[in-house]
């Protein structure tokens, strides 16, 4: 659910806390997309008497705190943020570490940390984290031209500069991406690479190095081919062609497609999807959700949902637009780009256009 990316949007105006600085649009708009995706998992989890579903309850306190967390960051001065981003850059790195030395396995993956009787995965926190650090990196630059400046003349100077700058940010951002990828995630592995871009973006960098960033995977295709785990590629082949395995790897992409194309205009309606409700979706309250959404609540609740995720897209760059200083300029930006970038997969995948990547739908996916 993540709440703390709303949060994070409204640190822009903090100059002096106060409720003049609140923005009540997002907290609405959050609390919106909670509900939500509350209603969605109950339906997905079927559940019929929510006071016996733990699922149901854990997901209501998260989602509450979050709402608190999201009122109480609406206070705070952002700039004190950038202050600790190298205590909590180490403190990632060492969260990330214990992960691969004392994680607990699950799936066949090593992401969680049993701690006090709560399982917490670090990687969660990681995505935040990195936004904050690159942020306060580019901040932190001794001269900052405009964007339109330094896209006109790509080939001066600060054409150069720019190009150290983000060979120092990458390097900053690679050991987190490498840690993660190793226990194996690759979910999140792509969203701290995007995170990455989201601020660079918005800091600036010149069309030219950022597209040359993004073709580097795919002019070094085979290479990246043998790095990646076995499952990764099982993903890979079985999005090209699910129907080569259609009980195994390509089974869950052929499920969510029949999920969405069988609610049509306004769905089945909720608890009564037969590929929901029977279980042939799997893993539907995660990484499948939107799939029971177009399938018990049809195209206009996929509609509606997306016209949230554009109000809370509207007041996020509004948050950009009215942000008084390049970090919190580039902390809302980065968290906007990280946020859209993990709606834009999980749509993606759930619809057929993009590989399955375990990523979730923010704000609506359990967990």
């Amino acid at each position: 659910m993540r709440l703390h990316v709303s949060g994070a949007c409204v640190w822009h105006e903090m100059q002096r806390p106060s409720w003049r600085n609140f923005d009540p649009i997002l907290l609405a708009v959050s609390i919106l997309l909670v509900g939500y995706g509350l209603l969605v998992i109950a339906s997905a989890t079927r559940v019929t008497d929510v006071s016996t579903s733990p699922a149901l309850i854990r997901q209501t306190v998260i989602g509450g705190v979050g709402v608190i967390v999201m009122i109480g960051l609406s206070f705070v001065d952002y700039r004190a943020i950038g202050q600790i981003a190298p205590i909590l850059y180490i403190f990632m790195l060492v969260a990330l570490v214990f992960v691969l030395i004392l994680g607990t396995f699950v799936a066949g993956a090593q992401r969680w940390l049993d701690v006090a009787g709560i399982r917490i995965q670090p990687s969660e926190l990681a995505k935040l984290i990195i936004v904050i650090c690159m942020a306060r990196f580019f901040a932190g630059r001794t001269k900052e031209p405009t964007p339109s400046e330094v896209r006109a003349n790509p080939l001066t100077g600060m054409f150069a500069e720019h190009v150290r700058t983000n060979l120092v940010a990458l390097a900053i951002v690679a050991p987190a991406v490498v840690l993660v990828y190793l226990q194996p995630d690759l979910g999140t592995t792509l969203v701290l690479i995007a995170s990455y871009f989201s601020v660079a973006y918005f800091a600036g960098v010149p069309y030219a190095i950022l597209g040359g960033l993004a073709s580097v995977p795919l002019l070094g295709f085979p290479v990246v081919w043998q790095v990646m785990k076995p499952y990764m590629r099982r993903r890979i082949t079985s999005f090209l062609s699910p129907d080569r395995d259609p009980l195994g790897e390509g089974y869950n992409l052929i499920q969510a497609r029949i999920s969405v194309g069988s609610g049509g205009w306004w769905g089945r309606g909720l608890g009564n999807g037969t590929q929901t409700q029977l279980n042939f979706l799997r893993v539907q309250h995660t990484d499948f959700i939107f799939a029971v959404i177009g399938e018990e609540l049809g195209f206009m609740g996929g509609c509606g949902l997306l016209a949230l995720y554009a109000v809370l897209l509207w007041r996020c760059l509004r948050a950009v637009h009215l942000s008084r200083d390049a970090f919190g300029r580039y902390l809302a930006g980065g968290v906007t780009g990280m946020v859209l970038f993990q709606a834009f997969v999980n749509i993606g995948m759930n619809i057929g256009l993009m590989p399955v990547t375990g990523i979730p739908l923010p704000f609506i996916s359990f967990g």
